[in-house]
Formats: structure tokens, C-alpha cells, sequence
């Protein structure tokens, strides 16, 4: 046993189902999480470098680009540091993970979003959704806040936690932690805001490239568990092909409704396309989102783990 827990590749097992386990089981204040300090720095860096509109979209482009750079590479290489000269880096790689696996927060905003919209409080389930995604939400209908609320946590469940869960398997909790805050860099220099459309870019760029493949698997698992039929039509149905409107259309023909549809940034709308299946949004298909998100969850878990098992010597 104590051979078996010296194993760099069992040790990686037990610190993925205690990460799993914490964000299941418990809550890191938002107030004290170290991603709360780290969203802070980056909308800092981003307000104080982005260059002003007279400049052409090039300087911005370089701007964006040494600004992440600057800001996020000597803290990975301490950390990785750290982590390389610890006695015991397992403890350290632990609580990188359960840091960087923060999908749990997400879940408890859309409760309260659930039991918001199931009591008929309108006003405090706007309040609830802003917490959940960019978008303008103080005139969302209850069509509205349901599918801002679904569309948010089924994009961050493929991003975030199948996105931190695959390349902690991939490249270990460097590799994770590099990805981690990419996305978080990437999520507070939205693109949708004007003076980041090409301040952003070249993070945006990275981060839609990073993201295609844990998404692809959350996708193909989330088809696998539930309905794999509607799930493929709807795809296929799908005006645009691009990847957020594909998987919008997978979760929504698996749910039988409709995602998408137009949506206020900065106070412009922009006309998405509806995608999925056929019904509009009710209380009853949040309840069902959220349980087929948890059986995904539970999915890519159990692969996560046998892809590290069968990586372990015998």
C-alpha cells in the first residue's frame, strides 16, 4: 500500500478525487479564494494598460498580449517552483487543484437562481444571474433568466471543470493552472466589451483553442448519458456552426428547448440564433439541466480517474 500511494500516478488519483470531493462538499469563501485576488489583478492590468481607440488594432493586440504575459507567467513559474523543491509536493498540488476546481460556486448561484425563479422572484433571480454570466440582465423575462442561468452553467461546466479536469489528467496541475488563468483572464477582458474587442484577442484566441478539446469530451459524454439522437439533430439543425452555438444546440436538443437567442453586452444586443429543440425554457427543464450536468459531472470524473489508472505502472 504505501507503494502504491508513493506512486507519482496514484498520488495524482487521490489528489484529483479530493479536489472532486471538495468541490462537491464544500465552499472557499469567495472573499479569501486566491482566483477572487487574481480577478482583481486582471481587470486591474486590463484598465490601466489597454490602449486608448486612437491607437490601431495591432498596438492592441501586443498590448493584450504582453499584458498577460507580464501579469500571469511569474506567478505559474513561483508556483512551479514551489512545487518542483517541495519535500512533499503532493500537499502543494492538492491545493492547487482544489483552487483551480471552483465549479462548485457556479452550482450555488444557479440554485439560488432555481429557487428564485420557482418562488416567482423575478428581481432577485436578475440579481442571481448577473453573478453567472456577462450579459445585461436587468430586462431578462423568466424565459430569459432560465436560459441565461442553463446557457451559463452548461458552458462552464465544458470550460471549467472538464476544461481544469482534462488538463490536470493531460499535463498535471501546472499545466491546469496555466489554462485556469487563461480562462479567468479571458472571461474579465470580455470581447463584448468596446475597449477590449482587440485588447482581448489574443488570450480570446488562445482560450477558444484550449477549450475545444475538454469541451468536445464533455459534449460527447453529456450525448452519451442522456439522448444521443436529439442531441446530434439538434447539432445538426444548428444556422451557425460555430462552437459556443453547437454546444448551446447540443445541450438544447437533449433538453428539448430552445438556447440562444438575442443578448445584451454593454448595452448592444446582439441576434444570436435560437438553437436546440422545439419548447421554450421552464422551471421544470432547469431542474433537468442541472441533473444532467451532475451526471456528466460524475462521467467525467470516472474517465478522468481510469485515464490516470491505466496510466499508473502495475
Amino acid at each position: 500500500m504505501t507503494k502504491i500511494l508513493s506512486d507519482p500516478q496514484y498520488q495524482s488519483l487521490l489528489v484529483l478525487w479530493l479536489a472532486i470531493a471538495v468541490d462537491v462538499l464544500w465552499r472557499w469563501p469567495q472573499s479569501t479564494h486566491p482566483l477572487t485576488l487574481m480577478r482583481y489583478l486582471v481587470q486591474q492590468m486590463g484598465r490601466k494598460v489597454v490602449p486608448s481607440r486612437d491607437y490601431g488594432p495591432s498596438q492592441h493586440y501586443i498590448s493584450g498580449s504582453l499584458a498577460a504575459l507580464v501579469l500571469l507567467a511569474p506567478l505559474v513559474i513561483c508556483i512551479a517552483i514551489l512545487v518542483y523543491m517541495a519535500q512533499y509536493p503532493i500537499f502543494f498540488e492538492a491545493l492547487i487543484l482544489i483552487a483551480l476546481l471552483d465549479f462548485g460556486y457556479q452550482r450555488q448561484q444557479y440554485k439560488k437562481v432555481l429557487a428564485s425563479v420557482g418562488r416567482n422572484k423575478k428581481s432577485l433571480a436578475r440579481e442571481m444571474v448577473k453573478t453567472m454570466t456577462a450579459r445585461q440582465c436587468d430586462s431578462l423575462s423568466d424565459i430569459g433568466i432560465a436560459k441565461a442561468a442553463i446557457e451559463s452553467l452548461w458552458l462552464k461546466f465544458l470550460y471549467l471543470y472538464c476544461g481544469v479536469i482534462f488538463y490536470y489528467v493531460v499535463t498535471g496541475p501546472i499545466g491546469a493552472l496555466i489554462y485556469r488563468l487563461l480562462l479567468l483572464t479571458s472571461w474579465q477582458w470580455h470581447y463584448r466589451t468596446p475597449r477590449m474587442v482587440y485588447f482581448a484577442r489574443p488570450v480570446r484566441k488562445l482560450v477558444y483553442i484550449l477549450t475545444f478539446p475538454p469541451a468536445l469530451l464533455g459534449g460527447l459524454i453529456t450525448l452519451l448519458i442522456s439522448h444521443p439522437i436529439k442531441g446530434f439533430t439538434a447539432i445538426k439543425r444548428s444556422p451557425l456552426k460555430d462552437k459556443t452555438s453547437l454546444l448551446l444546440a447540443l445541450l438544447g436538443g437533449v433538453l428539448d428547448i430552445k438556447l440562444g437567442g438575442p443578448a445584451i453586452y454593454a448595452n448592444k444586443k446582439y441576434r444570436y440564433p435560437r438553437v436546440g429543440g422545439e419548447h421554450n425554457v421552464k422551471y421544470s427543464n432547469m431542474i433537468a439541466a442541472k441533473s444532467t450536468i451532475s451526471y456528466a459531472m460524475v462521467a467525467i470524473a470516472s474517465l478522468a480517474s481510469l485515464a490516470l489508472l491505466m496510466a499508473a505502472p502495475v
